[in-house]
């Protein structure tokens, strides 16, 4: 049994614009997909069905249980989300308020959560910003910070969304090379291309709403062809990251 299956997920904005058009994927224990396409292609509407933000038709099964048939607070506690934007995640005075926000909507006591919350910012380099405000942080120091968040509620799966995104280049390899030693199944979403080949076994090319291609990283990022005609390019480095 896939952790993550999608079957012909649809989705339409209330507009009438078409985001997704019949995706069908699968994501094993353990693996790390990556998601690629130009924009407008459907990565963050798809992203937003895998813990119940967004609901369209089709199917989209959580270790084998539809997402709606899971009670929110425990499929997002299961299903980690974290933005494109960090400033969406984070809205509390202090990070470290932020952080506990999860664990004690799990129920923790608040003792239990604060210890959880701060080995989590310790977990990615982010222990000495509890007490700062989130929106004083360099856009680096939120990314680390989002993530905490969501890691401080232990997910089974950390579905990430442009995770390298306006990041210098000693942020972007730092970040890199936290996700590479996180233990969960991951999904992330990104146009950096070497990131994804550094980070993901698998890779999923959507285009219009559909996936055009679904296979091992480093056999479709070699495959200029093919990512050109989706509006990619090959990664410059065959080794990413």
């Amino acid at each position: 049994m896939s952790l993550i299956a999608i079957h012909d997920l649809r989705f339409t904005w209330p507009d009438g614009t078409p985001a997704l058009a019949g995706v069908s994927l699968t994501v094993e224990e353990g693996r790390s997909l990556g998601l690629i396409g130009r924009n407008g292609a459907g990565k963050s509407t798809l992203l937003l069905h895998l813990n119940g933000i967004l609901h369209g038709s089709g199917a989209v099964r959580v270790q084998g249980r539809p997402v709606e048939d899971w009670p929110a607070d425990e499929l997002r506690a299961t299903v980690g989300l974290v933005f494109e934007d960090p400033e969406d995640q984070l809205f509390m005075p202090t990070v470290l308020e932020d952080v506990c926000f999860g664990p004690l909507n799990q129920g923790l006591a608040p003792d239990a959560a604060r210890d959880r919350a701060l080995a989590a910012l310790a977990s990615v380099g982010a222990a000495g910003l509890a007490g700062r405000a989130p929106h004083h942080l360099s856009t680096g120091q939120m990314r680390r910070v989002a993530l905490a968040t969501v890691l401080a509620m232990q997910p089974r799966v950390l579905v990430i969304d442009e995770p390298v995104m306006a990041l210098d280049p000693e942020g972007r390899e730092e970040v890199i090379a936290l996700l590479a030693g996180l233990p969960q199944t991951k999904i992330i979403a990104s146009h950096d291309l070497e990131m994804v080949l550094a980070l993901c076994d698998d890779v999923a090319i959507l285009d219009g709403g559909r996936v055009h291609a679904h296979g091992p990283a480093r056999e479709l990022l070699a495959d200029d062809a093919l990512l050109r005609a989706h509006g990619l390019r090959m990664p410059a480095s065959p080794g990413g990251g």
